[in-house]
């Protein structure tokens, strides 16, 4: 799908708050309250004609968002007079909202809309509330500026779409206070004793770039081996495993930039073997953040390459249906959790960080997750920790029923989650560990080209040194073009090279041995 129409079709989308108790078949579904992948609807956006629906709705949400343009017509004043005017509150952590039950009154017989092409669909993008566009604003502007001493300028903001142009002149936190105050929520999460350290300064990413391509390929190889031994019955981890997971931990010490990059351009071809490596890089990202030791590191890699490997016991045809799954067939996908733990602890006993951090990857503050429904303080941060990876890396990859969103889309859904479904200082610090730009995305400049980003600026964080691969045409270029965005104080001309706004993954494709090239690597790892 072209990506221009994708964003065309979410711009203009209408979508109506409804309560739960008022929705009635007829009414098309573009919008949950919480993450769709917490739920039995893999199909995101849909037509409700059923019970069964309404009754799912009911016992997951409290209200969701209804496009009326796509709704039976004849239910267009009764959605308009049931819209929710105000978005309701963010529920604490460990607090569960009581959900409401009451039967809606059924329209009458609307037309089945669920066809291949709906089902091939984009994702819509979340509703974001005003309250976390402010939020995130607040956020990305006090963190935009690593290390930023009190008072220092902070005009590096109106780089990307326009609600970030407006940041400019905002007043707000400072920079270092408001880092300072995230990261130490973050710490107080971790359990007595872990120990801290303060990570080197990377390496510059061609030189770290060539381990780092041995280490992706090695986390690839064992990760794809896991599954095809669980597909197998066989009761045996990858011999490679710990080697693999040493060198993906160094690799990330050395780097933070590097393992991603390799991964985008070099990893996996099955998509489980790319999720799992793709969570195990943003736990890493994330742990190396906060500070945790290279024990802690390893666990945490452990966690993503493993999390979900009880999906492998799983048919294929369950797990790529496209649509809402039955009673029982969405308790059969909740229980790749225990599938897995059973496959792995018959090889090897798992460290307790690393037991858990599988065990709870599914489980969510409010207490909806699964497959115990914990709550709160219940869940440890090595569970918070990994849901948060695993659902970002879920956001940002095509599936079989939905498209991928743009990185920054992703974030966002995760800041309006956070506090509910997910703990909001881990969100922060994932936010600026990842980037809102991750390394490996693609991005759209104010010239109209398209780039991918290669890596972060520590200091300017949303000004990252890019890769430009097509010219404003979208014309590929014989040879991609490395560059540096400029700083974009407030005495930057208005037309400097800026991003524009983030692309999702698909939206071009670029030759990786022609950036291996420009990054001096054709002879590399």
């Amino acid at each position: 799908m072209n990506p221009s129409s994708v964003a065309q079709s979410t711009a203009t989308a209408r979508k109506l708050r409804v309560g739960v108790s008022q929705l009635a078949s007829g009414m098309y579904v573009v919008e949950l309250d919480r993450p769709w992948l917490d739920t039995p609807f893999l199909l995101e956006g849909f037509l409700v004609d059923s019970q069964i629906e309404l009754e799912t709705l009911r016992r997951y949400c409290r209200y969701v968002y209804v496009d009326p343009d796509r709704s039976d017509p004849r239910l267009a004043a009764r959605i308009h007079e049931a819209e929710l005017a105000e978005p309701p509150l963010v529920a604490q952590p460990g607090h569960v909202e009581p959900r409401d039950r009451r039967d809606p009154r059924a329209a009458a017989g609307a037309p089945r809309a669920r066809t291949a092409a709906s089902a091939a669909r984009a994702r819509v993008d979340t509703r974001v509330s005003s309250h976390t566009r402010e939020r995130f604003r607040r956020f990305v502007r006090a963190t935009a500026v690593a290390g930023a001493p009190p008072g220092a300028p902070r005009g590096v903001l109106g780089l990307t779409a326009g609600w970030l142009r407006r940041w400019i002149s905002a007043g707000d936190d400072d920079p270092a206070a408001w880092q300072q105050r995230s990261l130490q929520a973050a710490r107080d999460l971790l359990p007595p004793g872990t120990r801290l350290v303060r990570h080197p300064e990377p390496q510059a990413l061609e030189a770290a770039l060539p381990a780092a391509r041995q280490a992706t390929a090695a986390a690839s190889r064992a990760a794809e081996e896991l599954f095809d031994s669980i597909r197998a019955g066989e009761a045996t981890l990858p011999a490679g495993l710990g080697a693999a997971v040493a060198s993906l931990v160094d690799a990330m010490i050395a780097n933070p930039d590097a393992p991603p990059w390799a991964a985008r351009l070099h990893g996996p071809a099955s998509r489980e073997a790319r999720h799992a490596l793709a969570v195990a890089i943003h736990l890493l990202a994330l742990g190396r953040s906060i500070g945790l030791d290279r024990e802690a590191l390893v666990s945490l890699a452990l966690i993503g390459l493993l999390s979900d490997a009880g999906k492998a016991r799983l048919p294929r045809a369950l797990l790529e249906k496209p649509g809402m799954l039955s009673a029982s067939e969405h308790t059969i996908v909740k229980e790749h959790v225990r599938l897995g733990l059973e496959a792995i602890e018959r090889a090897e006993s798992l460290a307790p960080e690393v037991r858990a951090g599988i065990a709870q990857h599914h489980e969510r503050l409010d207490g909806s997750g699964y497959p115990k429904g914990l709550q709160g303080d219940e869940i440890s941060v090595w569970g918070r920790m990994a849901a948060i990876a695993d659902s970002f890396a879920a956001l940002v990859s095509p599936r079989p029923y939905a498209e991928a969103l743009a990185p920054q889309d992703a974030m966002m859904s995760l800041f309006e989650w956070a506090g509910s479904s997910f703990d909001e200082a881990l969100v922060e610090q994932f936010v600026q560990a990842v980037g809102i730009f991750p390394v490996g995305s693609l991005v759209e400049l104010s010239s109209a080209e398209i780039a991918i980003v290669a890596g972060h600026n520590r200091i300017r964080r949303l000004e990252p040194f890019v890769i430009v691969v097509s010219d404003a045409a979208r014309q590929p270029l014989p040879r991609p073009e490395i560059r540096e965005l400029p700083a974009l104080g407030r005495g930057a001309p208005a037309d400097a090279l800026r991003i524009a706004r983030g692309l999702p993954v698909g939206a071009f494709a670029p030759d990786p041995t022609l950036l291996d090239a420009v990054l001096g690597l054709a002879d590399g790892a």
